[in-house]
């Protein structure tokens, strides 16, 4: 059976605004293991990245013609949710033979009404791998789909979900991503993320312990399940040998969770001598890390490290259940700058219950800290999110088919889909430009851009520049 799976265009206008510029198509990791799954299987499998064809819909039509596949499967976050629903009605309109699946977390939360509304034939609830695998098995044999578990269908004229699927246990079973079918050369990591260039994505772990209210990634379950150190170091080996990546991005939330499962990764790299032939980067808590750790991981391979430090207050930290201490984020950048490795910060604007003051404070905060990156977004509350369900539960944010506002970087066209009541629309694109402007426009950092960690290109920087003057 001959599987398509597309990876839908965002628009970038529509989701960042003016700061469209900074954004690069990034490698969809979530498809390719999709794809790896389906290799497995047995199936054929074709991709099309909608995205780096900058959403050409003849271009897309042309390519499914080609592929002439029995099935079609969209990927469907809430940025890309417009868009896949217009390639799920032309596909429905134009190729009425193809069944077309839906996965991801916009497509699992709202999968009654695109299974109601026609505009999927099946979707896949939360991990996809396994459920879409057992459905082009159970379709190609003409099997009974109400065994397939995590699925949902419809019969009798709704939508229905089967018996959901337990999350798969044993990470390292899963076979690493199909990057041979993917147009590698399009793809580029952020600019603030690139240490050395080629980069990739790796994922290390599903999961997560934490309760943070903005976070989407609950859909993977509280329970983290990690991959063993050595499969991790296998995948990291084959992208350097197979592809000519030198730098490996973890994509977890948290990476290592725990100080053991990072002491082990950094020896594992070093037993095989990778330290030396490429870099790292991760993401994780500032409360889950002390000097000992952050020298091994440097000695490893560890270059930059990302930080949610969401908020210059403690009222902003709590009211988004992230639970850390001010004074432990600013431990984490001092132990984290002695290891000489470079700090990325995230700070959210309008979280519930901001002011003025409060945005303010974060700002001021952001540039206190002696880090090297810092991204501003405005908070919004995505589908998937514990914030989400809240905020409609008590009326805050309503119902609609209209994603477009739920972006972190509105715009008097696009307003954010929530604006904190001492706050106005305008207030928030204010104050996310002056942010940017009061982080990187000090000598001190222009400096340190320019000749020390010297990531940002300078057609970055010009843009930057003229993007938080107001001159483009």
């Amino acid at each position: 059976m001959k599987v398509l799976l597309i990876n839908p265009f965002i628009s970038t206008q529509a989701t960042a605004g003016k700061y469209r510029r900074f954004l690069e198509p990034m490698p969809p990791i979530s498809l390719a293991f999709v794809a790896a799954a389906l290799k497995q299987a047995g199936a054929e499998v074709c991709i099309y990245d909608d995205y780096t064809q900058g959403g050409d819909r003849a271009a897309l039509m042309d390519a499914i013609r080609a592929a002439a596949p029995d099935i079609a499967g969209l990927t469907c976050v809430t940025p890309t949710a417009a868009r896949t629903m217009e390639i799920a009605r032309q596909i429905k309109s134009e190729f009425p033979d193809i069944t077309l699946a839906m996965g991801n977390i916009h497509a699992s939360v709202f999968y009654e009404q695109i299974i109601n509304d026609g505009l999927a034939d099946f979707v896949a609830l939360g991990e996809g791998e396994d459920t879409i695998a057992d459905l082009v098995r159970t379709l190609e044999s003409g099997g009974d789909v109400s065994a397939v578990k995590g699925l949902a269908w419809k019969r009798d004229g709704r939508a229905i979900a089967n018996e959901p699927r337990p999350y798969r246990e044993d990470l390292d079973e899963l076979p690493f991503p199909a990057w041979d079918l993917f147009p590698l050369e399009r793809y580029r990591l952020f600019s603030f993320a690139v240490v050395r260039e080629p980069g990739m994505l790796i994922l290390g772990s599903r999961g997560c312990p934490y309760n943070c209210t903005f976070c989407s990634l609950k859909i993977m379950g509280r329970k983290r399940r990690k991959r063993s150190t050595a499969n991790i170091a296998d995948e990291f080996e084959w992208l350097l040998n197979s592809f000519g990546y030198r730098q490996m991005s973890f994509i977890d939330p948290i990476f290592p969770l725990l100080k053991q499962e990072g002491l082990e990764f950094g020896q594992e790299l070093i037993r095989r001598g990778l330290h030396k032939k490429a870099v790292w980067t991760t993401e994780t808590r500032v409360d889950l890390v002390d000097q000992e750790l952050l020298d091994a991981m440097a000695a490893s391979g560890l270059r930059r490290i990302m930080y949610g430090f969401e908020s210059g207050g403690q009222q902003g930290i709590d009211s988004i259940k992230k639970n850390f201490k001010i004074d432990q984020a600013r431990s984490a950048v001092a132990m984290t700058k002695k290891a000489g490795v470079e700090i990325i910060g995230f700070f959210m604007l309008g979280v519930p219950g901001e002011t003025r003051q409060s945005a303010e404070q974060t700002i001021a905060y952001s540039v206190s800290l002696d880090i090297d990156f810092a991204k501003f977004t405005i908070f919004s509350p995505f589908p998937g999110t514990k914030v989400y369900e809240d905020m409609l539960a008590d009326g805050t944010i309503q119902p609609t088919d209209d994603w477009s506002t739920f972006t972190n970087y509105p715009s008097r066209e696009t307003p954010a889909a929530y604006i904190p009541e001492a706050l106005t629309n305008d207030d928030l694109i204010q104050l996310q430009r002056r942010a940017f402007l009061k982080f990187y426009l000090r000598p001190r950092q222009a400096f340190n851009q320019l000749f020390k960690v010297r990531t940002l290109k300078i057609r970055d920087m010009w843009n930057g520049l003229l993007l938080v003057l107001g001159l483009r």
